[in-house]
């Protein structure tokens, strides 16, 4: 009954036409997410096996939420961590490496098809450093959340831990959330951009290692016609990003301090199509020339 009332209300909230997909179908890809990816991760499925399950999972949430477009010059997003903008992501953007990715095949190593986006935590309790406390993370998009992972234990060799995945209701394809602490959605939950979905962590096999600074490891897939997953570098998205502040972080960004002086409640603007949160909106402009920080560890998730 609880399913039902979901699945029901999820329609109505994003107001689609449900007669081109039935319960059965939807339910089935809410439940059977996350099976795929154990399945994969478990070697219980061939590759070519589990792109199909993918695909017709995927066909199913297209058929769902039909008005959904993808076109990469229109994406709008929150920045996924409270308080912080693309100045936190490793690198500069240099660590999305696509090359190689496979969702459906373990064996293949190599590739990196994500952005890791840090936090200043030198004791690593995933506290920040200037708060105090742990940093919330942030739906970047509208969606529906396909699966969860929220037992991740110490010792264990799966690297991405505590983890979400989302489709996106507004662009399509899927939003992959990493390493959390803690994880506040569970699966056929509807989200908007901006809210509060999890905690930035340490868990997973790598993010957990000492040698690892706490980072929040985010990827998008964007979904052909078929229904098959292609990796795409979100870091031009991120500059662009809004950013939901948290005043006690703000005074340590620039040109975010410079903001502190205006009301911020009186002046914000929601985000288009997005009801506006209780924390106001703050668009961040990019900083030219910025100098790249350069005692800080990247690594992988």
């Amino acid at each position: 009954m609880i399913k039902l009332f979901v699945f029901c209300f999820n329609f109505l909230v994003f107001q689609k036409d449900t007669s081109a997909v039935t319960y059965k179908e939807y339910l089935g890809v809410i439940n059977g997410y996350k099976q795929l990816l154990v399945d994969i991760r478990e070697y219980k499925l061939t590759p070519v096996q589990a792109r199909e399950r993918f695909q017709e999972m995927m066909l199913v949430m297209k058929k769902a939420f039909p008005a959904t477009r993808y076109d990469s010059t229109k994406v709008h997003l929150c920045f996924p961590l409270m308080g912080f903008d693309f100045r936190a992501v490793g690198g500069y953007g240099s660590g999305y490496i696509p090359r190689g990715y496979d969702l459906f095949d373990q064996a293949k190593k190599g590739s990196h098809p994500a952005h890791d986006i840090f936090m200043k935590d030198k004791n690593q309790d995933s506290r920040d450093d200037r708060t105090g406390d742990y940093v919330s993370v942030l739906s970047t998009t509208n969606g529906v959340v396909i699966a969860t992972e929220n037992g991740w234990q110490t010792g264990s060799e799966y690297r991405g831990g505590n983890y979400i995945w989302i489709y996106d209701t507004t662009n399509g394809g899927l939003w992959y959330y990493a390493h959390q602490r803690e994880i506040y959605v569970k699966a056929g939950q509807v989200v908007r951009a901006g809210q509060k979905i999890a905690l930035v962590g340490r868990t997973g096999f790598n993010a957990a290692m000492p040698r690892s600074d706490t980072h929040l490891h985010m990827t998008y897939l964007r979904i052909d016609e078929e229904g098959n997953p292609f990796p795409v570098n979100t870091y031009g998205w991120l500059k662009q990003a809004t950013t939901l502040l948290d005043p006690r972080i703000a005074i340590d960004l620039e040109p975010i301090t410079m903001l502190r002086k205006a009301e911020i409640q009186q002046k914000s603007k929601p985000m288009p199509d997005i009801k506006a949160p209780k924390t106001a909106f703050r668009r961040i402009e990019p900083i030219a020339d910025e100098e790249p920080v350069k005692s800080r560890r990247r690594r992988r998730g």
